[in-house]
């Protein structure tokens, strides 16, 4: 590990895990059949709400929210993968995974065919389902690889901030750090599933000791990381309006969580690895590039039923993304793939409509061009 600057842990590593999985950029528009890294899963809730939870600064707020979602199409296209794509990531957009019945059935399928899986989920639910289904234990029961992972979006230090901050009556907080540490200790010593923190610092949460302290607490419990991050702006907007947020939110926003930040964020491998992923990774003033790579990462199955060629537009509110209706054929499936993997797709389409890229996507992109000499490093 470099001390003098902080890397970030390899699954953050976004470009060089897709290049790893199709076997570097020669493979990128060669017209083959390559599937995605991912696939990304948006389950549509519990049928009545896609998300238990009230985040003012969920990206997906101002988003179009059906939940038409066929599961059984969901589960027919594991089957017929049968494990050719190699993560199975659940959860995304305005989705809560853990709300779904399914859930636990379609991480059984995912492992049964050999992928990894991916959970990003507010963790209200995991003793809720523990004292039910036994979720914890059988979640530690099917994992068997340190790709495997569960990301929980926490978001303070201290139960009042989080009730603030999540838009809840009451406090949850307690719960999910109970949840959380029962997850940690029951996978013991083999250490999968990876059990990560994620921290939006906002206006709400954002004292140096709360952020201390949700450090103390991963490190108690033996969570293996915590990422601190600020707002981005909501999807939606015009690009005028994410700009005048970069600005007065934003930059002002950064300089002071950097400061913060001193003297918590790792200078070792130790666990949990505590790092920051400053706004610049997905900087609006950089979405400008002329093609767009990221299906090569991933691919998504929305909650509104349709399948999608990037998980920041899995919404109908972005319907130029679609690629079709979700299938379990998988000569349809196919051809959804070829199709997302469009050399002559303009991403300027994206951006007159308000959507823009992640981090992962932002990043991959712009290394597609810096590699074709489209723009300097």
């Amino acid at each position: 590990m470099n001390t003098t600057k902080q890397e970030r842990p390899n699954g953050y590593d976004y470009t060089r895990l897709m290049l790893d999985h199709i076997g570097g950029w020669g493979s990128v528009f060669n017209g083959e059949l390559i599937y995605p890294r991912q696939l990304e899963i948006h389950l549509p809730g519990d049928g009545k709400r896609a998300c238990n939870f009230n985040c003012y600064y969920c990206q997906g707020r101002l988003l179009k929210k059906p939940l038409g979602m066929d599961v059984g199409k969901v589960f027919g296209i594991i089957d017929e993968l049968g494990g050719a794509v190699p993560l199975h990531v659940y959860g995304g957009a305005y989705t809560e995974p853990l709300l779904n019945p399914w859930f636990l059935s379609l991480l059984k399928s995912t492992k049964r065919h050999g992928s990894k899986f991916g959970i990003h989920t507010n963790g209200s639910l995991l003793m809720e389902l523990q004292k039910s289904v036994g979720f914890i234990g059988e979640l530690c029961s099917i994992s068997d690889s340190e790709e495997d992972y569960i990301s929980v979006s926490i978001d303070a230090g201290f139960p009042q901030s989080h009730t603030r901050s999540k838009g809840l009556d009451r406090n949850c907080f307690d719960e999910i750090i109970k949840g959380v540490a029962l997850l940690c200790e029951l996978r013991g010593a083999h250490i999968y599933p990876a059990v990560r923190f994620s921290y939006i610092a906002n206006t709400m949460n954002s004292t140096r000791a709360e952020l201390k302290n949700i450090v103390r607490i991963a490190r108690e419990i033996g969570v293996d990381s915590v990422r601190f991050s600020i707002p981005y702006d909501l999807y939606g907007k015009p690009f005028d309006k994410v700009r005048a947020y970069k600005k007065n939110c934003e930059i002002p926003w950064d300089q002071s969580l950097r400061e913060k930040l001193g003297g918590i964020l790792s200078t070792d491998t130790n666990r949990p690895f505590v790092f920051y992923i400053p706004p610049s990774c997905q900087d609006v003033d950089r979405m400008d590039f002329r093609q767009c790579v990221y299906s090569y990462y991933q691919i998504t199955l929305a909650a509104d039923g349709w399948m999608y060629n990037c998980s920041s537009t899995a919404s109908p509110s972005f319907k130029f993304s679609r690629l079709g209706r979700q299938t379990d054929n998988i000569e349809e499936f196919n051809r959804m793939v070829m199709k997302s993997h469009n050399p002559r797709f303009d991403p300027s389409v994206c951006f007159r409509h308000g959507a823009r890229c992640n981090r992962m996507g932002l990043e991959i992109n712009l290394a597609w061009e810096e590699r074709n000499g489209l723009r300097s490093k």
